[in-house]
């Protein structure tokens, strides 16, 4: 099997709608010159904090550079300043209110997120090389997980991004987590002539394009379809974070369309699903079965993964198919429609949802994290 091949006949398939136009602006912006430069370029803030603590729980690292902020300044208070300085273009009645469109669609956005965000990011071989080196999608898959829903669930309560929240805190200390990934794999000789840096600008750009366009396409693909003022709130809020999380200003979009072409750009460039890639694609999907909050069938995580990703890259991970559980996800689609057209012109309904979708999450995050925040990884859970 061709494991190099883009899309289905070479195409890449909706990758953008036919009233938009590609700018002149985008094709210079992201040529392969400045890409090329962007693998080679990380975080150097986060990096330079990175050298001077040892690796513990990232909350506890925050502590540190805190402390250490206040006691030395340097390095530690550059990296606090930054995160705490507001860039002045953020509005934050968007935040806010992509926030709430994430509470709203939390459900059909998390198995979005999930079988197809993370899963396509495994046909970036370079990027998924780092997940293999460190062994962290092997180990404990489901604290993975959960880990993640923490940051999102955080980031998504009520003011969470504002400077000194814990959502904003936490986005602080998976930045550092990233950097002392870096630090570690250049420490065991990371070969960098083959895969590039690890966690480069361009790798954290397409990130930020799993949590943003491609939980978008999958959750239309699942039957809900955000209106067009909520994509534009979800891509503000998700280009803030992306500047919180260090990406420099260079790999920041503009707007939605923007961010579809750097998915393309990108996919051009790095696309090469490969033996790991298909491994971990299985191993995430397997071990998301049957786990609260959804408790989903095995075989109806994989025939929702293949509807979101399409059918050439679930051939290329071998996800099996059941004709059985396709009409389940057809019907699940179908029920997504009307629940989103409840959701836009039923008043209330959002509400309603936002309230019980941020109790449901909370409780799973309080029974599925360890109990002692002490524990845990990231340690608010808001």
């Amino acid at each position: 099997m061709d494991y190099r091949q883009g899309g289905e006949n070479g195409k890449y398939e909706d990758i953008m709608s036919e009233s938009v136009i590609i700018q002149p602006t985008w094709q210079h912006k992201y040529r392969d010159e400045v890409m090329d430069r962007m693998r080679y370029t990380c975080d150097p803030l986060a990096d330079a904090v990175a050298e001077r603590i040892e690796r513990a729980r990232p909350s506890q690292m925050l502590d540190e550079v805190y402390a250490r902020a206040k006691s030395e300044g340097g390095p530690f208070a550059d990296y606090v300043d930054q995160c705490h300085s507001t860039p002045s273009w953020v509005d934050w009645q968007k935040v806010e209110h992509a926030a709430r469109v994430n509470l709203g669609f939390a459900n059909v956005r998390a198995i979005a997120l999930l079988v197809s965000s993370l899963v396509e990011g495994y046909s970036l071989s370079k990027a998924t090389h780092v997940l293999i080196a460190t062994g962290r999608l092997h180990q404990d898959v489901m604290r993975r997980v959960y880990e993640t829903s923490q940051m999102t669930h955080n980031m998504n309560v009520p003011g969470g991004l504002r400077p000194g929240a814990e959502g904003h805190r936490t986005v602080m200390e998976v930045r550092l987590l990233h950097a002392m990934v870096r630090k570690y794999l250049r420490g065991r000789g990371w070969e960098t002539d083959q895969y590039d840096e690890p966690i480069n600008q361009e790798d954290m750009a397409f990130t930020i394009i799993e949590f943003d366009y491609l939980a978008l396409r999958g959750m239309e693909r699942m039957g809900a379809s955000l209106s067009d003022d909520d994509k534009v709130a979800c891509h503000h809020m998700w280009r803030y974070m992306a500047h919180l999380n260090g990406v420099c200003d260079d790999m920041l979009t503009d707007s939605l369309d923007e961010e579809i072409y750097q998915y393309q750009r990108i996919r051009e460039r790095q696309y090469n699903p490969n033996e790991e890639g298909r491994l971990l694609a299985q191993a995430v999907i397997t071990a998301l079965a049957g786990q609260p909050p959804f408790r989903l069938q095995e075989s109806l995580l994989y025939e929702l993964s293949r509807i979101c990703l399409g059918d050439e890259l679930a051939d290329v991970y071998e996800l099996p198919r059941s004709a059985f559980w396709l009409r389940a996800v057809l019907a699940y689609k179908a029920a997504n429609k009307v629940a989103t057209l409840a959701h836009y012109r039923v008043p209330g309904v959002d509400r309603i949802s936002e309230r019980l979708n941020v109790r449901m999450l909370r409780a799973a995050l309080h029974k599925n994290l360890p109990e002692d925040p002490q524990k845990r990884a990231f340690r608010h859970i808001s």
